[in-house]
C-alpha cells in the first residue's frame, strides 16, 4: 500500500463526520426566537495516524539529544504499560554512564511498513571515553495502536546484546600505581595492604556496641557510621573504612562478632619519610568532579585515586600508567555473556628523582620549627638535591585517613603548610639581589669594582624629604665611609647601592628589571612543581619613579622571588655563567620492561655579564664570610668549608621582623652545591638564615658520599 491510498483512505473515513458537523451548523444558524437553543453534541477528534518512519526516527532522534521523556512519549501503550517512565530514563541513563558515553550519533538506515506493524532499521554509533568508540546496527519495530504509531520498546533497542537480558558493565583494568624514590633508589612511596572493614546489619546482634567499636576505631559519630549503611538493603556488605593488619590484630576481640567481616583487603598508597619532603612528592586523593571532567577520557571513573599534588600531581601519567578495562554484558547470575570491547592497561612507571633522602633530611632539620624554605641544587646541572618549605603536612594521613574536619582545620591554617614555599612563596628578596645591581652596574652603568662612594649612613639623593639609610646606621650610629662598588657588596651597604639605581635608572629605566629577567627572576622556572613567577617591576606601566628604582636595586619595592629562582641564579654564579632549568625529576623506568626514560639537564640562559665581572661577584661572595668586614664572617668563623654567599635583610609592610635570607654555594673555591635559605620573619640574613646554610653544608659534606 503506497502513502498516497493510505493517505486518500484516512480522509475518506471521516467525510460522513465532517458532512454531519456542517449539517448541524447550518441548521444552528435558522433557530426560531424564543425557543431553548439546542446543545450541539460535542466534536471528536481522533488522533491522527501519524507515520511509521515519523515516529521511528523521532525517537531516534531524541535518543541523540538525550531527551528519554521524549522518548517515552513515543513507546506504544502495550510497553508503557510494562515500563515505567522512571524504569526507561533510568536504564539508558545508567548505560551511559557504565560505558562512559561521550557522544552518540544514530542513522535510520530503512524503514518498512506492513500493515499495524514496522520496521525500522539503524546505525549506533557510541563514542566513549573508556573504550572509544562502539558502533553496531540495529532493528526496531512499532505497531500502531490506538490509531498512532509506537515503538515496542525492550533492552535490546539499546544494544543488541541486551535482547536476552542482564546489564551493561564497565569493568576497570589498571596496573598497580608505580612508586617515586630519591636518586640513591630511596623509597618515597610504597604500596601498603590495608583491611576493609564491612558490616551486614542484618546478621547484627547488638547493633549500638559495633556502632561504638567502629565509631571509635574510625574517630567517627556513631550516628555517622550508621548513617553509611543505613541507606542500604540489610543483608548487603557495606563498606565502612579501611584498618591495618596491626589495627585489626589490636581490635580482634571487638571485630569478630556477627555483622562484621574483616575477609577484604585493598592496596593502598603510603609514604615511609613521612612528612619528608612532603610538599614535593605530594599525595594521592579520590578524584572529584572537576578532575573527573578532564580525566574521564583517560579512563578515570568516580572513586578513583589521583594524585593531587607535587610530584603524584605532575607524574600521573607515568605513575598511573595507562586505564583500559572491559565493558561487558552481565547476566542475572553475574556471568559475563558478552564483551562489548576489551581495552588493555598500560603498564604504570616509576619516578626517580634528584632529590636526595639523606640532604632533605639535613635541609628540613636545619630549618627546624621556623616558617621558610631551603633549596639545594647541584651547581653543575641544576639537579634538586633537597627542597624543604615548613610548616608541612603528613602525605599519610592527607591520603587516607584524615577526616573532612581535619582537611578544614589543614586548609584553613592560617600558617598555610599546604603552600610549597620553596616554588610558590613570593617574597622580597632584600640584599641576595645586590649581585644583580652590581652586574648591571658594571655592565651598563659604566662604574669599575674600584668605584668609590661616601657612605655616611644616610643618603638623601632624591631630596631632603626622601632620606635613607643604610642597614649600618641605626647599629653604630655611622656609615661606612669612603668604600668601592667591590666592598660595597662584600659589606652590603645600602648608600653605594641606592647610588647605583639611581644613575641605572637615569640611563634606562628598564636597565636594571631586564637585568633581573636574564638572571632568571620574575618568570617561571620550567620546574616540575607548581611555581609561582614572581615579579619583576615594569617601568613602562603605571607609576614609576627613582624612587622605586632606588628601592628595587637593593631587593625591595614591588619586587618579588621565589626562593628556587634565587638559588638557580646563585648557581649559575658557581657554575660559571649558566642558569639551568631547575630539574627534580631524573628518569622514569618502566616497570613492563625496565626501559628508562631519561631528563638531562637544561640550560634555560645565560648570565648576561663578561667573564672579568663574573669572577669579581665571585670574589665578593667568597669576602662576605671571610673578610673580616663580612656581613656573614662572624656566622661562617671556623668552618671547614668554606662558603661564598650572600645575606638579605628583607623588609615586609606587615608588623613582624624582616625575612632573613642567605644565599650562597660551597666550596667557594671549587662549587659543587648552591643553597638557598629563607626564613620568613627571622630577622637579620647573618643571624638567622646564614648559620642554618653553615649547618647544612658542613653537614652535607660530611656525608660518606655525596
Amino acid at each position: 500500500m503506497n502513502r498516497l491510498n493510505t493517505r486518500a483512505r484516512s480522509a475518506l473515513k471521516y467525510l460522513p463526520f465532517i458532512a454531519f458537523t456542517i449539517l448541524l451548523t447550518v441548521i444552528g444558524c435558522d433557530i426560531v426566537p424564543g425557543t431553548p437553543p439546542l446543545t450541539p453534541t460535542p466534536a471528536y477528534t481522533p488522533t491522527p495516524v501519524v507515520f511509521a518512519q515519523d515516529t521511528a526516527r523521532a525517537f531516534l532522534k531524541a535518543w541523540g539529544d538525550g531527551d528519554y521523556a521524549a522518548m517515552y512519549a513515543l513507546l506504544a501503550p502495550s510497553r508503557k504499560d510494562t515500563t515505567t517512565v522512571e524504569q526507561f530514563t533510568a536504564r539508558y541513563k545508567g548505560i551511559a554512564t557504565e560505558a562512559t558515553l561521550r557522544t552518540i550519533k544514530i542513522t535510520v538506515n530503512s524503514v518498512r511498513e506492513e500493515g499495524n506493524e514496522a520496521e525500522a532499521k539503524y546505525t549506533v554509533v557510541m563514542e566513549t571515553y573508556a573504550v572509544g568508540t562502539l558502533q553496531h546496527d540495529n532493528t526496531m519495530v512499532l505497531r500502531r495502536e490506538n490509531n498512532r504509531w509506537g515503538v515496542l520498546w525492550h533492552p535490546g533497542l539499546i544494544l543488541p546484546q541486551l535482547s536476552a537480558g542482564g546489564t551493561v558493565r564497565y569493568l576497570p583494568l589498571s596496573s598497580a600505581r608505580a612508586d617515586i624514590f630519591d636518586r640513591k633508589g630511596k623509597p618515597f612511596t610504597q604500596p601498603q595492604e590495608l583491611i576493609v572493614v564491612e558490616v551486614v546489619p542484618a546478621e547484627f546482634k547488638n547493633e549500638n556496641a559495633i556502632l561504638n567499636t567502629l565509631a571509635r576505631l574510625f574517630n567517627q559519630q556513631p550516628g555517622v557510621i550508621k548513617a553509611m549503611y543505613s541507606k542500604f538493603p540489610g543483608d548487603w556488605r557495606t563498606p565502612i573504612g579501611t584498618l591495618t593488619p596491626e589495627q585489626v590484630k589490636a581490635n580482634l576481640d571487638a571485630l569478630n562478632v556477627p555483622g562484621i567481616h574483616t575477609d577484604t583487603t585493598k592496596d593502598v598508597r603510603t609514604y615511609p619519610q613521612g612528612t619528608l619532603a612532603a610538599h614535593t612528592i605530594g599525595y594521592v586523593g579520590q578524584i572529584n568532579a572537576e578532575e573527573l571532567a578532564k580525566q574521564q577520557i583517560k579512563g578515570y571513573r568516580e572513586g578513583d585515586l589521583i594524585g593531587k599534588a607535587g610530584l603524584e600531581l605532575w607524574g600521573e601519567q607515568y605513575l598511573a600508567g595507562q586505564r583500559g578495562g572491559k565493558l561487558v554484558i552481565l547476566a542475572p547470575s553475574g556471568g559475563i555473556t558478552a564483551t562489548l570491547a576489551n581495552v588493555p592497561a598500560k603498564q604504570s612507571q616509576n619516578i626517580y628523582t634528584t632529590l636526595d633522602i639523606d640532604v632533605q633530611e639535613i635541609a628540613e632539620k636545619a630549618l627546624g620549627a621556623r616558617a621558610g624554605a631551603v633549596v639545594v641544587m647541584d651547581v653543575a646541572n641544576g639537579n634538586v638535591l633537597a627542597l624543604a618549605s615548613h610548616p608541612t603536612w603528613d602525605p599519610n594521613r592527607l591520603s587516607q585517613r584524615m577526616t573532612a574536619q581535619e582537611f578544614r582545620t589543614l586548609i584553613n591554617d592560617p600558617g598555610d603548610p599546604l603552600v610549597n614555599r620553596a616554588t610558590q612563596g613570593a617574597f622580597p628578596p632584600g640584599s641576595v639581589f645586590k649581585i644583580v645591581s652590581y652586574a648591571a652596574a658594571i655592565e651598563k652603568g659604566g662604574y669599575t669594582a674600584n668605584s668609590i662612594f661616601n657612605c655616611t649612613g644616610q643618603w638623601d639623593g632624591l631630596g631632603a624629604n626622601y632620606k635613607k639609610a643604610c642597614w649600618i646606621f641605626p647599629v653604630t650610629g655611622k656609615g661606612h665611609g669612603n668604600i668601592s662598588l667591590f666592598n660595597g657588596l662584600v659589606q652590603s651597604c645600602d648608600v653605594v647601592f641606592y647610588n647605583v639605581g639611581q644613575k641605572l635608572n637615569q640611563i634606562d629605566r628598564t636597565l636594571l628589571p631586564n637585568y633581573a629577567r636574564a638572571f632568571g627572576l620574575g618568570t617561571d622556572t620550567g620546574f616540575e612543581l607548581a611555581e609561582s613567577p614572581g615579579i619583576i617591576p615594569n617601568p613602562n606601566s603605571g607609576s614609576w619613579s627613582t624612587g622605586d628604582a632606588v628601592n628595587m636595586v637593593i631587593g625591595q619595592g614591588a619586587m618579588l622571588t621565589t626562593p628556587l629562582q634565587i638559588v638557580d641564579m646563585f648557581a649559575a654564579v658557581a657554575n660559571g655563567g649558566t642558569l639551568y632549568k631547575p630539574r627534580l625529576v631524573a628518569r622514569i623506568s618502566s616497570l613492563a620492561d625496565g626501559s628508562e626514560k631519561t631528563f638531562p639537564p637544561e640550560a634555560r640562559g645565560k648570565l648576561p655579564i663578561t667573564a672579568p665581572t663574573l669572577a669579581s661577584i665571585r670574589d665578593a661572595l667568597k669576602r662576605v664570610t671571610t673578610d673580616k668586614d663580612g656581613t656573614a664572617t662572624t656566622a661562617f668563623k671556623g668552618s671547614k668549608i668554606t662558603v661564598a654567599g650572600k645575606t638579605g635583610t628583607a623588609e615586609v609592610f606587615k608588623e613582624g621582623e624582616p625575612h632573613s635570607w642567605f644565599a650562597g654555594y660551597a666550596p667557594a673555591d671549587n662549587p659543587k652545591i648552591a643553597i638557598v635559605v629563607i626564613a620568613e620573619h627571622g630577622g637579620e640574613g647573618s643571624k638567622t638564615a646564614a648559620p642554618i646554610v653553615r649547618e647544612i653544608v658542613e653537614k652535607y659534606f660530611a656525608l660518606p658520599s655525596k
